[in-house]
């Protein structure tokens, strides 16, 4: 059985939790006063398909004046269900994040087309964005479960950049493609299903590996829809901690630059990629620099030895072309530094550029007399290094 249908399964057995409260009509473990005052536009049909009419609910805050526009979350209905937008949980969820201050949405899907009526609902709210009071360029998107395997590939596709973060519970999709860009709070639930668990843990390694913007969150005596089942103060923590990431990505001013980290710059040079490279670079550097809050010691990419230390494991690697790239940049970056000129010397040499290694070599030697921020040790070596190379290349 494909896992996505495994998924379903166990959804769909959560009706037999309790025989006394449905679980479609179970309470989130969470709430919060004046969820009872939210404004519900009902009955919105977004989309009809020969006599299938689907339609949306909108999840207003108490008093929201509609002359304003503010960001939405949208609950995401990946398993195809007419029903779940009338689950209490699901409505508790909208309520809470209309309560905190944002738009909620829940929606009609249908079973096995579920995926293209998701992808409908999101256009149409962007197009009727200012009948609906939404901010069209912040949209937020949660999904759990059998969910997953259509909430979490389409809030991945690099085109959808409005969709400014997304939350996952307890589920996993196949990926295809990756944004770095999009703030992920994914939450394991511990006493899940081993399969549902070994899904998500393929998942965060492919997350980790890329370098997404991941807040993890490992529930370990959690039970799957632990949001409904399980009534405890850690439970309660997990949802306002969800809350709190709506609000604070989808009402946060959007990053000036892209964030480059040391191993997606080690990337782009490892595949060729050094236009871009050195474009992201100089955007963040230039950023971090102006910002002032950055240290130079704990901070990468104004870190020199950050850059040496990558330039030599290239050139360990024979990737002498590209560690000459990352040594240029390095001078380019650390101009009056005499390291950076005599590594970029070493580089030359590598690459058989004999004359460009002893011009390099010998401009380290002209700036060490004004390096006064290096030990004595540290100058030794450096013209030591300078001055070996020198002798050796002009024979």
């Amino acid at each position: 059985m494909r896992i996505a249908s495994l998924l379903i399964v166990l959804f769909s057995a959560l009706t037999g939790v309790s025989a006394q409260i449905p679980i479609t009509e179970r309470p989130l473990v969470y709430q919060q006063p004046g969820m009872d005052k939210v404004d519900i536009r009902k009955n919105v049909v977004y989309k009809t398909d020969n006599d299938t009419a689907l339609v949306l609910e909108v999840y207003y805050p108490p008093s929201f004046d509609k002359k304003n526009k503010l960001p939405v979350v949208i609950f995401n209905n990946g398993v195809g269900s007419l029903d779940l937008l009338n689950w209490r949980a699901y409505t508790d969820w909208a309520k809470l994040i209309a309560v905190n201050g944002l738009i909620a949405i829940n929606y009609q899907s249908r079973h096995g087309r579920a995926y293209q009526d998701t992808e409908d609902l999101i256009a149409y709210v962007r197009a009727h964005a200012d009948d609906l009071k939404i901010d069209a360029d912040r949209i937020g998107l949660w999904t759990c479960s059998a969910n997953v395997t259509v909430g979490l590939p389409v809030m991945m596709q690099p085109d959808r950049t409005y969709i400014k973060c997304g939350v996952v519970y307890y589920g996993s999709a196949q990926l295809e493609s990756m944004r770095t860009d999009l703030p992920i709070l994914y939450v394991r639930s511990g006493l899940d299903g081993a399969i549902i668990n070994t899904g998500i843990e393929r998942t965060i390694r492919h997350m980790v590996e890329v370098e997404c913007d991941l807040t993890y969150i490992q529930y370990a005596e959690g039970q799957h829809a632990f949001d409904i089942l399980d009534d405890t103060d850690r439970s309660r923590q997990i949802i306002r901690q969800t809350i709190e990431f709506f609000t604070y990505n989808l009402t946060k001013p959007d990053a000036p630059v892209r964030i480059l980290t040391a191993k997606r710059f080690q990337t782009f040079i490892e595949q060729g990629d050094t236009a871009r490279a050195f474009t992201e670079y100089r955007n963040f550097v230039k950023y971090i620099r102006a910002a002032g809050t950055y240290s130079p010691f704990y901070t990468w990419a104004i870190n020199e030895n950050g850059l040496v230390g990558m330039g030599y494991q290239l050139l360990q690697n024979k990737k002498t072309k590209e560690a000459l790239a990352v040594f240029s940049v390095n001078v380019e970056s650390f101009p009056v530094s005499p390291n950076a000129y005599d590594c970029l010397s070493d580089a030359y040499e590598a690459d058989g550029q004999v004359e460009l290694a002893v011009v390099n070599a010998q401009r380290a030697l002209d700036l060490l007399a004004a390096a006064t921020n290096l030990n004595d040790n540290f100058k030794n070596g450096i013209r030591r290094s300078a001055e070996d190379k020198i002798k050796r290349l002009k024979k």
